[in-house]
């Protein structure tokens, strides 16, 4: 008994022992076959014939995507390629090729599989027919309805393509809706698709509804201000043929005012109320007295406080105080600007009704290159509300007393009537990637008014933002102007140029551009500024930019000389303006600067 108890004992750890070699083998090994399972699904993928189609292929098959993300088990690689082919067919009928041939197969090599899909294209598919169809309101205009038709993206005789079709659409009807139309809507909508012949015939019918006039302003959300302001600069006249563009403009040129956080213009477009149908302006007010401190740093002028006071209501009339106190390493400035109501009946026939009168006085200190200015500034404007094609009519008292080690301080004066046109094309105010900006300033000033000698000063500058592809965007800006007539030294310095700085030609110390007087830089009569600059987005909010700059200030023509700075830079959008970190080398020199700016100025 006891022998046979202890030999069934060992029996039983023997088997035991077995069992564990047994699982401690499977749990050794199945790292390994688990490895090699996933290299026998790491799979290659080759598409042939699909020409210029291949990276719309790339983007959006599956079995690209999810082979990139996670190898595949090789149920779900043949499930993939089982459904592939029908998956090219879709994607290049979007592209107008409806008859192709797709073939899928599976190899493999090296224990890899490697999965081929051949394409036969066959011939595109061409629209032989169209027929856009209007009803409503527009069957009343020919040379509008016309119009349309000629702007159709997708005309007969071109290849029928998805994205064209359903952008056509979108922007006959948008057409309509932004003018005269804000009812129309797409009644019937049908592409016949013909694989066999390669053709479509394409139907299109539109509604405009009735056409739409502009009634009276209806304003909500006021409080503090009176309706009268905002009645005042509204250009829109009750019967007037409904435009988006007209509510976008009334909508800016009340948020110019300053008085307004948010302002919204809307129209309610229903059809059976289209004639002089009144315009809801919903505003959120701003608050009427503010009190602002503020300290910064700039590599042109170094650490700055700031104290600003804004008064909305001065005196109980609709006058906007702006005041400031500003002190830098550079300057220290006390300013003020008052904005009082649009005019109402205009001069000269109405011209210049809408227009706002402003006054602006400043006291200022400046140092900068060796040079000591102390300035006086008081200027009467009549600007235009709007700042897409912004006009400025004004007359400046400009004095100032310029002050140069070892040499003679000397006292100038000059009274100019000035005019400014600047056109802005931007798809953003704050933060642009695509638009221009493009301006003239012209100022003159007669003899024996306060003036030694009659005085003219021309300057245009302008700005171009183009993108490249998605990640990519070009910057172009230029600057130019010149001081006829005059002296530089018998005339102020505010009507003088200088550059260099973070806006200007970087690598060069602010305003470190000019004329050399006495072992200073003193303004001159003659400036040119030219910069390229591509921008790559790294992300939606970073990037990183490689530019160029060259440009100079000078007494003469004879005398100018290019400079040029060139470097590289970070990119930031913020929510304030694009915020720009350059290091720029100044290539006569050498010399290696930091610039730090806020904007593109505008």
């Amino acid at each position: 008994m006891i022998d046979g108890t202890i030999n069934h004992s060992l029996f039983d750890l023997q088997q035991i022992r077995a069992w564990l070699w047994c699982c401690l083998l499977l749990l050794l090994c199945a790292p390994f076959g688990l490895c090699q399972a996933q290299k026998n699904t790491a799979s290659v993928i080759e598409i042939s014939g699909a020409d210029d189609l291949l990276p719309l292929l790339q983007t959006h098959l599956q079995i690209i995507r999810l082979s990139r993300d996670n190898p595949l088990s090789p149920a779900e690689l043949q499930r993939l390629v089982n459904i592939t082919p029908q998956e090219i067919k879709d994607l290049l009928a979007t592209e107008g090729y409806f008859s192709a041939n797709v073939t899928g197969s599976v190899e493999q090599q090296a224990g890899q599989p490697l999965i081929y899909f051949r394409i036969t294209l066959g011939k595109p598919t061409l629209i032989r027919h169209l027929d856009l169809v209007f009803e409503g309101a527009i069957t009343q205009d020919p040379a509008r309805m016309a119009t349309l038709r000629q702007s159709w993206q997708l005309p007969a005789g071109s290849v029928f393509r998805q994205v064209l079709w359903d952008g056509a659409k979108k922007e006959v009807l948008r057409a309509l809706l932004v003018r005269d139309y804000p009812a129309a809507k797409l009644t019937e909508s049908r592409a016949a698709i013909d694989p066999e012949n390669n053709s479509a015939q394409l139907l299109v019918s539109i509604d405009s509804g009735p056409q739409f006039t502009f009634g009276a302003l209806e304003i909500h959300g006021l409080q503090r201000y009176p309706a009268q302001m905002i009645e005042q600069i509204n250009t829109i006249r009750p019967g007037e043929a409904y435009s988006q563009e007209r509510l976008s403009e009334l909508q800016a040129r009340v948020l110019d005012t300053a008085y307004f956080r948010s302002v919204f213009a809307t129209i309610n477009p229903d059809p059976a109320q289209a004639n002089q149908v009144p315009i809801r302006l919903d505003v959120t007010e701003m608050e009427s007295k503010r009190l602002g401190l503020g300290l910064g740093f700039s590599t042109d002028s170094g650490a700055r406080g700031q104290i600003k006071w804004l008064d909305r209501r001065l005196l109980g009339h609709d006058w906007r105080l702006e005041a400031v106190l500003r002190i830098d390493q550079q300057t220290q400035l006390l300013g003020g600007d008052l904005y009082f109501p649009a005019l109402q009946n205009g001069v000269f026939g109405g011209f210049l009704q809408g227009w706002i009168p402003s006054l602006g006085s400043s006291i200022e200190r400046t140092t900068l290159t060796g040079t000591e200015l102390e300035k006086i500034r008081n200027i009467a404007r009549l600007s235009t509300p709007s700042r897409n094609n912004e006009r400025v009519l004004s007359v400046a008292l400009l004095a100032d007393r310029r002050s140069i080690p070892d040499a003679e301080a000397i006292s100038r004066r000059a009274l100019l009537a000035g005019y400014s046109y600047v056109l802005r094309r931007l798809d953003q105010p704050v933060t642009p990637r695509a638009g221009y900006v493009a301006g003239i300033e012209l100022q003159a000033g007669v003899s024996g008014v306060l003036n030694q000698d009659n005085i003219s000063r021309l300057l245009v500058h302008g700005i171009w933002l183009r993108p490249l592809g998605n990640n990519w965007t070009t910057i172009l800006r230029m600057q130019a102007g010149e001081v006829f007539g005059v002296h530089n030294d018998s005339v102020p310095e505010d009507l003088l140029f200088r550059t260099g700085g973070d806006q200007s030609v970087r690598g060069y110390a602010f305003g470190s551009l000019g004329v050399p007087r006495y072992g200073a830089i003193v303004g001159g009569n003659v400036m040119a500024v030219f910069s390229a600059e591509v921008v790559y987005q790294i992300t939606p909010q970073w990037g990183i930019a490689l530019f160029s700059d060259i440009g100079d200030a000078a007494s003469s023509r004879q005398s100018f000389v290019w400079k040029q700075g060139s470097g590289l830079g970070g990119r930031w959008r913020s929510p304030v303006g694009p915020v720009n970190l350059d290091l720029a080398r100044a290539h006569d020199s050498g010399e290696v600067r930091l610039h730090f700016s806020v904007g593109y100025g505008f």
